[in-house]
């Protein structure tokens, strides 16, 4: 598994050390999104997910397909996360609201080719850097796209505020009435640009 160990990011587990017991979305390098609440990390690696405060169920996975599964506990590769959302208002994958995933819009997953090995891209980070306060976009692995104000580079992290995230499987994101912020691994960005819309 060695794209896991390219994608790894301690400083990102850290930061998620914070979050326990915090209802949280995870973004994952396959394209899934969990939502649930942080109940611990094992051995630096493994986060145990339970039912979220906010959640209308249990854990929910949102697949890159676009459907929704409800499981009792969720535990999860944190090596594999691209991305984190927190500040949750609400639950995200609400279906009966207008800003969540389209079943009928479906798109065709793009071809995924894995390189033998995967390196950050230094260049991007360094224009992100210069992009602090800005309205960003930043796609990354996974086919998620973060649209923000980016507030601060730092550790091999990048800090929003969300305007919309927007994932593999979705016509219509996450808004900013269903979370507030979210940290991106730049182990994992593919692309950095400023938005033309504003939040």
């Amino acid at each position: 598994m060695g794209i896991f160990r390219e994608l790894r990011n301690e400083c990102l587990i850290r930061e998620l050390e914070r979050e326990l017991n915090t209802d949280i979305l995870l973004f994952g390098f396959d394209g899934f999104v969990f939502f649930g609440n942080l109940q611990r990390i094992e051995d630096c690696r493994v986060g145990f997910l339970t039912p979220a405060i906010e959640a209308e169920s249990n854990v929910e996975i949102l697949s890159p397909g676009g459907e929704i599964v409800d499981v009792r506990f969720l535990q999860v590769d944190l090596w594999q996360i691209v991305a984190k959302a927190t500040g949750v208002k609400s639950s995200p994958f609400n279906t009966s609201s207008d800003d969540c995933h389209d079943d009928n819009g479906s798109r065709e997953e793009p071809e995924r080719n894995e390189a033998a090995e995967r390196q950050e891209s230094h260049d991007l980070i360094c224009i992100l850097r210069r992009m602090i306060g800005d309205e960003v976009v930043i796609t990354t692995l996974g086919g998620f796209l973060f649209q923000g104000i980016l507030g601060d580079v730092d550790d091999e992290l990048a800090f929003i505020s969300v305007c919309e995230i927007f994932g593999p499987a979705t016509s219509s994101g996450i808004s900013d009435d269903k979370v507030s912020t979210a940290v991106i691994n730049l182990e994992a960005i593919t692309s950095v640009s400023r938005s033309c819309d504003c939040c």
